[in-house]
């Protein structure tokens, strides 16, 4: 009797353990709070402001696959800019993919023929980083750049 006790509590112990190693969730992150974080980290030349409503909209196709945002942009002409956008559902980062890289070819654009510097700034160091259900946009020097990243790989890593 007690060898069939022992072996019971033994299956339901190995049982009770692998329920612990449920499905993992997806990796998320505050997008306010780490927009902050990236705009800290990229060290801006100039002032930047925080758009959002119909202003963001100007810069974003903010539609249903956004749930929460933030967006820092120069207010200097500079091509400096920091946007970090939460996902609606899994899999709606794509969308939130497209709308960044639309984003980066709306800043080559208008720094085209107008400031070869800073159309450069786009061209080299604009990055999209996905990470779980957010997706960030980060445009400024090649350092500031770099540094912003490794803030967002920190938070999603």
């Amino acid at each position: 009797m007690k060898r069939v006790l022992a072996l019971f509590l033994s299956v339901l112990f190995v049982l009770s353990l692998a329920a612990c190693g449920g499905k993992e969730t997806a990796k998320t992150a505050d997008p306010k709070a780490l927009a902050d974080d990236m705009l800290k980290a990229l060290e801006p030349q100039g002032e930047t402001m925080e758009v959002t409503g119909d202003t963001a909209a100007n810069y974003y196709d903010l539609g249903d696959a956004v749930k929460e945002y933030r967006i820092y942009l120069s207010t200097m002409y500079i091509a400096e800019e920091v946007a970090v956008f939460q996902a609606a559902d899994a899999k709606d980062a794509d969308t939130l993919k497209t709308m960044c890289e639309n984003r980066i070819a709306a800043l080559k654009d208008s720094f085209d023929g107008y400031l070869p510097e800073e159309y450069t700034a786009v061209e080299e160091n604009a990055v999209v980083l996905a990470g779980g259900d957010i997706v960030a946009l980060v445009v400024g020097s090649k350092d500031g750049v770099a540094a912003a990243k490794a803030v967002f790989e920190k938070a999603l890593g």
